[in-house]
């Protein structure tokens, strides 16, 4: 689905600066799709580094855990602290789970960092409303009398 062909590359270094300089705003990072593991080397040496700085990870991933494992990618057990494995399957779509699109996909908690952190299902929307007026939706918003549900 994805084109391999490179649009944008930044190396794991310089990315790591970026979010360096954005470290009083927030707690880690989030690596998702395309596909993190399609770049391996990037991705582990950006998890090394975040994590050596004290910054938490959660990567997504299409790949099984058994995949990971077999491929020799068996590093970011111990780099991530979530891990969120398995590929969207369209038949297994959820609306109502944290963080996972289809009910086939794991969550896996790798460190302790985050062992109190308690799953809550449900409708989850994110609207975020930029300096310049743009407006970014993650989530499934759903209609309530052709409107968005808002609250403020």
């Amino acid at each position: 689905m994805w084109d391999f062909a490179p649009q944008l590359e930044i190396p794991a270094g310089e990315l790591f600066k970026r979010i360096c300089a954005k470290k009083e705003f927030i707690e880690g990072v989030t690596l998702l799709g395309g596909e993190p593991l399609d770049q391996y080397e990037e991705t582990i040496s950006l998890l090394r580094l975040c994590a050596g700085a004290g910054f938490s990870s959660v990567l997504f991933t299409g790949y099984e855990l058994e995949e990971i494992v077999r491929k020799n990618m068996a590093d970011v057990q111990q780099l991530a602290d979530i891990l969120i494995t398995g590929r969207y399957d369209e038949r297994k779509r959820t609306e109502y789970h944290q963080w996972i699109g289809s009910t086939n996909q794991k969550i896996l908690f790798l460190s302790d960092r985050y062992k109190n952190y308690e799953i809550k299902n449900a409708n989850y929307t994110e609207i975020t409303i930029s300096e310049d007026g743009s407006l970014t939706v993650c989530g499934f918003p759903k209609e309530k009398g052709g409107k968005l549900p808002c609250s403020v």
